[in-house]
């Protein structure tokens, strides 16, 4: 009987060979799955955290430009605009007065500091097109002496708030000037001396006090 040589015998298939790919089991795949997710959670709260830090550096920046356009507009009527409210009454009321819409025409140069000095030499103090109004086709027209109902609207879609302390039963007579901030909520009142006093829902308030 003739023999084969060892190397001329066939081989069998080896079971792996080197360059398979190995599959993935359920498990590492819901690992994955799972990583991916919390990555995604991460980078979105970064997201909204920067974003909302962004918001709250706008309302600042608005709220210093309002200051000094009311600053300006002292300086031209020798007063704040005055809203008629009176000392010990809470902030929020202004959300429903006409506070924020008497801000946005006294600055626009459509009214003096009382209602009877709207028809005195007007003028504006504020650049309209730094802000966002709540109503952006009511805007100001020289030609026409009828007050205009808007109001600044702060990064958050809210009205920023204005209130007038009156010289009489105050001890630090002025204006105060705030955005409710992220949670709409102003949670702040004013005492009978004219301080801004915090209460609940206030902690975001973002406010100017003069």
């Amino acid at each position: 009987m003739l023999s084969l040589p060892a190397y001329a015998l066939p081989r069998g298939r080896p079971a792996h060979s080197h360059g398979a790919t190995r599959a993935f089991t359920l498990i590492e795949l819901l690992t994955v799955i799972a990583l991916i997710g919390i990555l995604a959670a991460i980078t979105l709260s970064v997201m909204r955290g920067v974003k909302e830090r962004a918001a709250i550096n706008q309302a600042r920046t608005e709220l210093a430009v309002l200051a000094t356009a009311l600053e300006s507009y002292k300086r031209h009527y020798g007063d704040y605009p005055q809203t008629g409210t009176a000392p010990n009454d809470p902030v929020a009321d202004a959300t429903t007065a006409d506070a924020p819409g008497i801000l946005f025409n006294a600055l626009s140069g459509k009214r003096g500091p009382k209602a009877d000095l709207a028809a005195m030499n007007r003028k504006a103090t504020i650049e309209l097109g730094r802000f966002t109004l709540q109503d952006a086709d009511a805007l100001p027209d020289a030609t026409n002496a009828q007050q205009v109902a808007n109001a600044f609207v702060d990064p958050w879609g809210q009205r920023y708030l204005y209130f007038y302390k009156t010289g009489t039963g105050w001890t630090n007579p002025g204006y105060i000037l705030l955005s409710v901030g992220p949670d709409g909520l102003s949670g702040s009142e004013v005492s009978n001396t004219g301080e801004v006093v915090s209460s609940d829902g206030a902690a975001d308030n973002i406010y100017v006090d003069r």
